[in-house]
C-alpha cells in the first residue's frame, strides 16, 4: 500500500535516550551502589561508561538525525545536575544545554525526562524518595522547578518519569532495582506515590511546554490450568495499569486495594500519553514471569517480541486515554538477532503503531550500550554500540522520511 501523508498530524518518529544506558549510571545515583555491591553489571566499556554518549554526543546526535528522527528525548540525569542537595554541577549543566541546542540545530525537537530509573543516592536513601511526604512534597518540587527554570528555554516537552509505575515494581514488588524489596504492600505505596509526584510535576510544569506521562503497556495473562495464578496476574495488572489510566481518565487514584481517592485535576492532566511497548507476561501460581505465547521461542531476555499483542495493548491505550495523543514506543532488545527477523519485527511493529491511531513511534534505546541487567550484552538499538547502522534502522528511516502519517512501511 503506498503511504499517505497527513501534513497537518504528521506521524512523529521520535528516538529515547536513556542517560544511564548511554553514560552508565550516575556516581551519586542510587544505582551506583548496586554496581559496586556487584548486584549489577559494571557499566564501563572500552574505558568508558555506557555507550561513550559523553564524549560522541554530536556525532551520534547527527547520526540519529540521519534517520529521519523528529523528536528526542534526553534524560536530566538529577544525580548528576545535584549529586548533593542544592550543590549543582555547572559542567552538567552546560553539558545538557549544549545537547539541548545542537539538537535543535538538526532539526530535532528536544523532549526532557526527569526521572529515568534512577535517582540520587541523597534523594532515594537518605531523604525517603518518593515515599516521603516531605521528600514527595518539598524536594521533588523544588527539583522540578528549578529543571524547568534552567533548562525550560530550550525543551520543546516533558516527561517527568519514564515508567514510573513498572519502575517503582521493580524497586519493590520484584526487587530487580534499588532498593531490591519483594513487599506487595509497599508496591502498592510506591505507585501510588509515583502517580502523585506525576501530577505534582505536571501542575508545575502544565503551560511552559506540553507534559507527557510515559507509562508501559505490557499484557498480563494468568498461566492456564493454575488456579491461583489468576488473582495474582489480576493483582499484577491492577498495579501496572489500573492506577495510571483511572487517574488521567477518571480523576481518582486507585491503587491495588487502597481506597479510591480523588485528585482535583488530575483528570485534565498530561497532554500527551507515551506508552512503552512490552512484551507480554504469563505469571504463574507461584507470581512468577513466563513468556506468552509459551508456544512461541522466547528472545534474548526471555521473553517474546510479539506484534500482536503489542497491538491489542496500543489498541487498550488509544482507546481509553479520550483525545490525547498516544505515542508508542519500544525497542529491539527482545527480538532475537537472526537473519531478517529483527527487519521485520521493526516494520510490523511500527505497522502495529499507524493502525493503531498513534501519533508517532519513538525508538527507545536507538543506541546500544549499557542495561541495567544485561550489561552490554543486550542489543536493543538501530546502531550498535561501535556506531554501525543494523539493517532494522532502515524500516525506521523509511517510516521518519515518508513525509507524514505512514499507513504501511513500505519495503
Amino acid at each position: 500500500m503506498a503511504n499517505a501523508v497527513d501534513t497537518e498530524n504528521p506521524f512523529d518518529c521520535g528516538v529515547v535516550l536513556t542517560a544511564t544506558e548511554l553514560e552508565g549510571p550516575a556516581r551519586a545515583a542510587s544505582w551506583r551502589r548496586w554496581v559496586d555491591t556487584g548486584r549489577a553489571p559494571n557499566p564501563t566499556r572500552d574505558m568508558v561508561d555506557g555507550a561513550g554518549f559523553t564524549d560522541s554526543w554530536a556525532d551520534d546526535l547527527e547520526q540519529l538525525a540521519g534517520l529521519g528522527a523528529t523528536s528526542v528525548l534526553l534524560t536530566l540525569e538529577w544525580a548528576t545536575l545535584e549529586p548533593r542537595p542544592r550543590q549543582y554541577d555547572g559542567d552538567a549543566i552546560e553539558f545538557r544545554r549544549q545537547v539541548f541546542e545542537t539538537a535543535r540545530n538538526l532539526g530535532l525537537e528536544p523532549w526532557a525526562c526527569l526521572v529515568d530509573g534512577t535517582l540520587p543516592g541523597w534523594f532515594a536513601d537518605d531523604e525517603g524518595g518518593f515515599g516521603d511526604d516531605r521528600s514527595r512534597g518539598l524536594t521533588w518540587p523544588r527539583h522540578v522547578d528549578w529543571i524547568g527554570e534552567t533548562f525550560g528555554d530550550q525543551v520543546a516537552g516533558w516527561v517527568p518519569q519514564r515508567e514510573p509505575l513498572h519502575n517503582a515494581l521493580r524497586q519493590y514488588l520484584f526487587g530487580t532495582a534499588p532498593p531490591g524489596r519483594r513487599d506487595p504492600a509497599a508496591a502498592a505505596d510506591a505507585v501510588a506515590d509515583a502517580i502523585r509526584a506525576e501530577y505534582e510535576a505536571w501542575r508545575l510544569l502544565a503551560g511552559s511546554a506540553p507534559v507527557a506521562t510515559y507509562q508501559t503497556a505490557r499484557p498480563v495473562t494468568a498461566a492456564p490450568d493454575d488456579v491461583k495464578a489468576g488473582p495474582l496476574a489480576a493483582g499484577f495488572e491492577r498495579l501496572l495499569w489500573h492506577p495510571w489510566l483511572a487517574a488521567i481518565t477518571e480523576g481518582q487514584l486507585i491503587v491495588g486495594d487502597h481506597p479510591p481517592r480523588r485528585i482535583d485535576g488530575l483528570r485534565g492532566a498530561f497532554d500527551r500519553v507515551i506508552v512503552q511497548l512490552r512484551p507480554a507476561v504469563q505469571i504463574d501460581g507461584a507470581g512468577r514471569w513466563h513468556h506468552h505465547p509459551a508456544n512461541m521461542e522466547p528472545g534474548p531476555t526471555g521473553l517474546v517480541a510479539w506484534p500482536d499483542a503489542s497491538a491489542e495493548a496500543l489498541h487498550r491505550v488509544v482507546d481509553e486515554v479520550d483525545d490525547r495523543p498516544v505515542i508508542a514506543a519500544g525497542d529491539l532488545a527482545d527480538v532475537a538477532e537472526d537473519g531478517s527477523r529483527r527487519p521485520d519485527y521493526q516494520q510490523a511493529i511500527l505497522e502495529v503503531a499507524v493502525d493503531a491511531g498513534a501519533s508517532g513511534w519513538w525508538q527507545s534505546s536507538p543506541i546500544d550500550g549499557y542495561h541495567y541487567e544485561y550489561g552490554f550484552d543486550l542489543h536493543p538499538g538501530l546502531i550498535s554500540y561501535d556506531r554501525a547502522e543494523r539493517k532494522e534502522a532502515e524500516k525506521f528511516r523509511r517510516a521518519a522520511n515518508s513525509g507524514g502519517r505512514v499507513q504501511r512501511v513500505a519495503g
